[in-house]
């Protein structure tokens, strides 16, 4: 039997079952055809092919987009599924495979609703085999990409929006899944303290939950850079960012724009506690430059701002402006020193230094360009 005619019949046989069982014996075939000691593109091709008409239920027989998706209820069934398939794998580079053909970046837009509620499931009803495979995909896809992003806003909505006693639910989360944890981390920080974006701050069951998991595990920050994930043979395993930098920016932020909870102060003290541990590696990629210049870049605007308004003689006054300087100083300087800060370090310091109206950052600043060579900046 030739191979088209062996792919027409498994699509009739499919077509046979109702939905969602022909989900159920679809995702048995993707997993022979993706996870086969050798495949092929016509494989590939087939298994895409199943994934869109009989799981995903995304397309009819003829290729046409359905004019409508699931229905609330077969979705759950379909969420069911999903979650027994994948939980009985063992194989992790079998099971990422799968998890990264599934909702791939070209599909990702159209099945992040699917997803995020997959990725809620195990956590709710932990299973760490998905959630390994959630950070897997989050890594490779990039995990402060805009997929990663989606993806931690539907889950953040999901545990602060709609779960009763969140917090009851999140508190075990990185002894479950360090790496999902500390990828899902970068994401979410990505998505508050962004200028005219609503909402522009963490809910509090978050930001409550985020400094916890901090404060109680100092290595969680970096723990998707202590494990390589595993991929199928050939597959270039992607470096994750830290979630530092973007929590960095919401703690030195917090101040100017009026967030001065408790809670910031605690989760700034928390992240000084990472940074300090951080293992010493050559070359250093903890915290990327880039990510700690887009800090300086508001506090630069709020400076304006106030030159604007005609009230820059009290800017060494300004309590909330001063913190914020402090903070990003005292960061700074605890990086350089344990040598976790990569990329190019005199763009960050030309930005710093329009920002001379701080002691202790003129100070971190002065001592940078003096083993530079360069010239010094007044106070």
């Amino acid at each position: 039997m030739s191979g088209s005619s062996s792919e027409v019949n498994l699509k009739q046989t499919l077509r046979k079952l109702e939905y969602p069982l022909c989900a159920q014996e679809a995702l048995k075939k993707i997993g022979e055809l993706l996870c086969a000691r050798v495949t092929n593109i016509k494989s590939m091709d087939l298994s895409l092919d199943l994934m869109a008409e009989f799981v995903f239920y995304e397309v009819d027989r003829r290729g046409n987009k359905r004019a409508q998706g699931l229905t609330p209820l077969v979705e759950l069934q379909l969420l069911e599924i999903l979650y027994e398939f994948l939980n009985s794998i063992p194989n992790e580079a079998s099971r990422n495979t799968l998890f990264l053909n599934l909702f791939s970046p070209s599909t990702v837009n159209s099945r992040v609703g699917i997803l995020s509620k997959l990725v809620s499931l195990a956590i709710g009803i932990p299973s760490p085999l998905i959630l390994v495979s959630a950070s897997t995909w989050m890594q490779q896809l990039g995990n402060s990409s805009p997929a990663s992003c989606k993806l931690a806003e539907a889950l953040v909505f999901d545990y602060a929006q709609l779960a009763p006693n969140p917090e009851e639910r999140l508190i075990s989360l990185p002894n479950i899944a360090p790496e999902f944890t500390s990828n899902l981390l970068t994401a979410v920080a990505e998505n508050y303290f962004v200028h005219k974006k609503e909402p522009m701050f963490p809910p509090q069951v978050l930001l409550k939950s985020t400094t916890d998991w901090v404060t109680e595990n100092s290595s969680l920050c970096v723990a998707a850079q202590l494990r390589q994930p595993h991929l199928p043979q050939g597959a270039i395993p992607m470096e994750a960012t830290t979630p530092i930098a973007g929590l960095l920016r919401w703690c030195v932020l917090a101040p100017i724009y009026d967030q001065n909870q408790d809670i910031y102060s605690k989760l700034y003290l928390a992240l000084l506690n990472s940074i300090s541990e951080i293992p010493q590696v050559q070359p250093p990629r903890a915290i990327n430059v880039q990510h700690l210049t887009a800090i300086i870049h508001p506090l630069y605007y709020y400076y304006e701002d106030l030159k604007h308004k005609g009230q820059t003689s009290g800017i060494i006054r300004d309590f909330h402006f001063q913190l914020a300087l402090d903070r990003l100083a005292q960061a700074l300087q605890i990086a350089l020193s344990v040598n976790a800060v990569y990329g190019h370090l005199d763009e960050l310091f030309n930005a710093l230094s329009n920002l001379h109206f701080n002691n202790l950052l003129t100070i971190v600043v002065n001592k940078y360009k003096q083993s530079k060579g360069g010239p010094m900046i007044l106070g």
